[in-house]
């Protein structure tokens, strides 16, 4: 991919899209003269200063409400030392169309770290909202469908330095802590315990959250928030109720400092959670 060249002027949909493409290539021509640029993005088949082209491979119903779905890239460099690289937790962004036009606009959707992809495939967790703008162009998307995406974004970096990791996601904001908790267990430099709090209407990912229990430090509870959409696996704590701040209190009462905490979810849930945290752990927490 072209990192230097500057993108095109039709690039930018002009709907507010953070980050911009044009703020994207000023700060990496920036890091470029300071010699901080990565070397390895010259082969990712996706890029964050222009758009490339993926056609959809499978779509898979995952929910009543919700998609699975994998897609490929479909550029005109098919080269053998061409990849696709992203950090878990980083996401891409969907543009609408096609085509130019004044009223593209973009959606960001997290890329599911999988073990089963081909190295120039993604996959995604695509929940669908009544009247949402992007849902109506998903919905329509088949196999083979052709879409725009540029990315990777987002500046959180793994640490293993610290000795419990809480992580407190809702809805589908469990998708960029799914990815980081499997980077965090198959990697044998991680030596600490990671507790999931899970806060959702219907569960997200249930099988595979399900599966990371073979971990002997992974171990995490659900909160339905009163819903009746989810169900108990063997050994699973759900609870009907919503997370509230006894629970987090509880969890953080007996450790000591060394405790990193994660959070994605909608912007009010974010901040009620943060705000909280800060009035016992003002530090070491990262909000998605």
């Amino acid at each position: 991919m072209d990192l230097i060249g500057p993108p095109n002027q039709e690039d930018c949909c002009n709907s507010g899209c953070n980050p911009c493409i044009f703020d994207v290539y000023e700060e990496k021509l920036r890091k470029i003269k300071l010699g901080q640029h990565n070397l390895k993005m010259l082969k990712n088949c996706i890029s964050d200063t222009s758009y490339s082209t993926f056609r959809v491979i499978t779509k898979l119903k995952h929910t009543e409400n919700s998609f699975l779905i994998i897609f490929e890239y479909s550029g005109q460099s098919q080269s053998d030392d061409l990849n696709l690289y992203f950090e878990p937790g980083q996401h891409f962004l969907m543009k609408s169309s096609l085509k130019s036009t004044s009223e593209s606009f973009t959606r960001a959707y997290t890329p599911l770290l999988s073990d089963n992809l081909g190295r120039l495939q993604f996959r995604i967790l695509v929940k669908l909202y009544e009247g949402g703008m992007m849902s109506k162009i998903i919905n329509k998307l088949n196999i083979g469908s052709e879409t725009l995406w540029r990315g990777p974004y987002g500046d959180f970096k793994i640490s293993y330095d610290f000795r419990d990791v809480l992580m407190i996601a809702q809805g589908t904001g469990i998708a960029p802590i799914y990815s980081v908790i499997i980077k965090m267990v198959n990697d044998e430099n991680f030596e600490g315990f990671i507790k999931l709090f899970y806060c959702c209407n219907e569960i997200f990912l249930h099988d595979e959250i399900y599966e990371l229990k073979k971990y002997w430090n992974f171990d995490y509870e659900v909160f339905l928030g009163g819903s009746k959409k989810g169900f108990c696996k063997y050994n699973e704590i759900v609870h009907e109720n919503r997370l509230g701040e006894t629970q987090i209190g509880e969890f953080l009462k007996n450790k000591s400092e060394n405790v990193q905490v994660l959070i994605c979810g909608g912007e009010n849930f974010s901040g009620c959670i943060k705000n909280y945290l800060k009035s016992v752990q003002d530090k070491n927490i990262f909000v998605f």
